[in-house]
């Protein structure tokens, strides 16, 4: 066997072993949401871009992509009450100023140095603390960041964000303003890191538009920030705007490992109307195993095999008038059938629409595997 036909071979077996993996299924326990006009501690509670759940002090952590317009950069503490038959409600028990390393408070949108756009949270599971990943923005030459602080909030040395995706404004390359690092996951073993960006590198192509998808980039980071791997993800097409001269937009929202090569995504895309916006999220099941390891520093080639999409959720099974901004997610406590609980999160954008929470019961673990 000649050595193409060799690797021809293997790469099939690899690509049908991942499509062979059966994915799981969903079960809407229930919803809750808290009012757009929600104030606590002198801030507006909304933009919740992040979300996850302490089992120590039985608490979630929520992170707020506020620039410093409705209040400090910060994240809040909530409590939500399910049961394996319905959702009974979500409570808002405390708010936690960030600051950057030295105490200093990240500038507020429109002023230089560091703006803190935090789209993502997730709880350290070796080293208890937290890692926040946040946009940064283009033209005000504000970079995307990797963020560690303590569960006080006090901030801790963080590693540089990968140059790799960095953004570059003096460049035709790099990372795009508002389609940075939206998803973090700890892998399932807690050593590394998976962080997604939202949208395309400019080298990468023209981002998602309508009647056509773009490549974005899953990688995986050691905990000094050196990418270890990275694959291509193949985004959705975006429906047109619902309006001349409309925006539109897709993107992966967030991300959780459930596996050394799979993750769940979230992907939701927005479109502008005559009078708002509306929205399509869907849940992925992402398999790995048979992508193309990506080369960090060179441009995405034709003919890449991205990662393979399941999907698992869309808008047809959320309740009527439930299709929303969908940007969190976070594994919660186990239910008393033993089955893993998820909740997904909405950011309204401080609209005046509440911030939606969906919990879902998502089976044994054996499903996962």
């Amino acid at each position: 066997m000649t050595f193409i036909r060799r690797l021809f071979v293997i790469s099939a077996a690899l690509l049908l072993t991942a499509c062979s993996t059966p994915s799981p299924s969903l079960r809407l326990i229930g919803t809750a949401q808290l009012a757009g006009a929600m104030r606590v501690g002198e801030t507006r509670v909304g933009g919740l871009s992040g979300i996850d759940y302490d089992s120590v002090s039985r608490e979630w952590l929520i992170i707020s992509d506020d620039r410093r317009v409705h209040g400090p950069t910060r994240f809040y503490r909530a409590r939500i009450d399910y049961d394996a038959q319905r959702v009974a409600g979500v409570q808002i028990t405390g708010m936690q100023p960030l600051v950057q390393a030295g105490g200093a408070p990240y500038a507020r949108r429109g002023e230089s140095g560091q703006v803190a756009d935090l789209e993502t949270l997730r709880i350290d599971p070796l080293e208890r603390g937290l890692w926040f990943a946040g946009e940064g923005d283009r033209a005000a030459r504000s970079p995307m960041l990797l963020a560690r602080a303590g569960m006080d909030g006090r901030p801790l040395a963080a590693p540089p964000f990968p140059a790799a995706l960095q953004i570059q404004p003096d460049a035709q390359a790099g990372g795009r303003s508002n389609a940075g690092p939206e998803g973090l996951s700890f892998s399932v073993d807690g050593q590394h890191l998976w962080l997604a960006m939202e949208g395309a590198l400019i080298q990468d192509g023209q981002a998602s538009a309508p009647g056509e998808g773009a490549f974005t980039r899953l990688s995986l980071l050691d905990r000094q920030g050196r990418i270890l791997a990275q694959y291509a993800y193949r985004l959705e097409p975006v429906l047109p705007p619902g309006r001349p001269g409309g925006y539109s937009e897709n993107g992966i929202a967030e991300i959780l490992a459930i596996g050394p090569r799979r993750l769940l995504v979230i992907e939701r895309a927005g479109r502008q109307t005559a009078h708002d916006f509306t929205f399509d999220a869907r849940l992925y099941d992402v398999d790995l195993q048979g992508a193309t390891a990506l080369d960090p520093d060179a441009p995405i080639a034709a003919g890449v095999r991205p990662a393979v999409k399941r999907q698992l959720l869309d808008n047809a099974q959320l309740p009527a008038g439930w299709s929303d901004n969908y940007e969190a997610m976070a594994w919660g406590p186990r239910l008393a059938n033993g089955h893993r609980s998820l909740v997904i999160v909405s950011d309204n954008n401080f609209r005046d629409g509440p911030s939606r929470f969906l919990v879902f019961d998502a089976g044994a673990d054996s499903a996962w595997r």
